[in-house]
């Protein structure tokens, strides 16, 4: 995320979102009745053409609009801004209806009255675009699979089955393991990345290391190599939980999040130091309680949630943003969307 430009006075921020993270930021943060602007296409006829039935020609222009809804297609890589126009050329009428989409690299001016966690958010986004991404690979000697640690999900890039047997002779299956080995190698070496961690229970992680250090040097300095329990999905799920991915990732979104929902669960657990649930965090708030407000994204549009957001963060207190696409984003959302991790106990 880059800030192009800010105008205080008009409380606008001029952005431009580089990635899909990015997207997902501008999403998150644009509510309605926000004004956007931005260069736009759209539909266009020309006056000696209003006999006809087509719909006239799309025009790139220049429009303001009041945002009534936004939706987020991660397929398509595009926020969807749907609104009223407030401003545009002279034959563009005010008050029609029109929809902004935003894509990477797209510039869009934001007015509105800004909260300190959209901020931050924008901070944060800023941040992560100087941090590496991460590859994880989960493997043993029958199948790998590849996921990439994003800001907002972890996406599972493929899956790569081994076809040795213990039924074949051992040459057999040394080249197939080869093979297994470098069709991993090759998808790894399609993306540019600074680390990769290669994490699974024996000693195939091992193996695999040994032979990308002979086959792959370029990609052996940006490997890390980790033991865990399990494969699959959950062997990703224990990794993000052990704080790995922080290791390596520094401040990933996705595994500080999962820590957080963590350590409210243990919390709730043991009858310590966390409520949820909207009633009881207005209770803590009550007693100036909260020191961590942790909020799903599928909530910050509620008013209620918002003036609850606002009277933490003057009480000192922190807000977290948790995102509803990961595993530990769906129990915050199953606790009602809304938990505080407290200062001390209250009755």
């Amino acid at each position: 995320m880059k800030i192009i430009k800010e105008i205080p006075q008009k409380q606008t921020i001029k952005l431009m979102p580089e990635n899909l993270d990015d997207l997902w930021v501008i999403y998150n943060i644009i509510e309605e009745g926000d004004k956007i602007f931005a260069i736009t296409e759209r539909r266009v006829q020309d006056k000696g053409d209003m006999i006809r039935a087509d719909r006239g020609a799309k025009k790139k222009m220049f429009l303001g609009i009041e945002t009534k809804n936004v939706e987020f297609d991660e397929n398509t890589k595009r926020v969807r801004i749907l609104g009223t126009i407030i401003s545009g050329p002279e034959d563009v009428p005010l008050g029609s209806h029109h929809t902004i989409e935003v894509k990477p690299y797209d510039e869009i001016s934001i007015q509105k009255e800004w909260k300190k966690w959209q901020i931050e958010r924008i901070k944060d986004a800023i941040n992560s675009s100087k941090r590496p991404k991460v590859l994880v690979v989960i493997m043993d000697d029958e199948e790998a699979e590849i996921f990439e640690i994003r800001d907002y999900n972890i996406k599972e890039i493929c899956s790569i089955k081994s076809h040795s047997s213990k039924k074949l002779d051992y040459k057999i299956n040394e080249e197939l393991k080869k093979e297994y080995y470098h069709e991993i190698a090759k998808v790894l070496s399609e993306y540019d990345v600074d680390n990769i961690l290669v994490a699974g229970p024996g000693f195939a992680k091992n193996s695999f290391y040994n032979f990308i250090s002979s086959q792959y040097p370029e990609l052996k300095r940006k490997i890390v190599v980790e033991s865990i329990s399990t494969t699959s999905r959950a062997g990703m799920n224990e990794v993000i939980k052990r704080g790995i991915i922080n290791r390596i990732y520094k401040e990933s979104r996705v595994a500080k999040e999962t820590q957080l929902i963590e350590k409210l669960l243990e919390e709730i657990a043991k009858k310590g130091l966390a409520v949820y649930g909207i009633d009881e965090v207005k209770k803590a708030l009550e007693y100036s309680a909260i020191d961590t407000l942790l909020v799903s994204d599928s909530f910050v549009r509620n008013r209620e949630i918002e003036e609850i957001i606002s009277r933490v963060e003057e009480m000192g207190g922190k807000v977290v943003i948790v995102s509803s696409e990961h595993d530990s984003g769906k129990q915050l959302k199953a606790l009602g969307g809304i938990a505080g991790l407290l200062r001390f106990p209250i009755e």
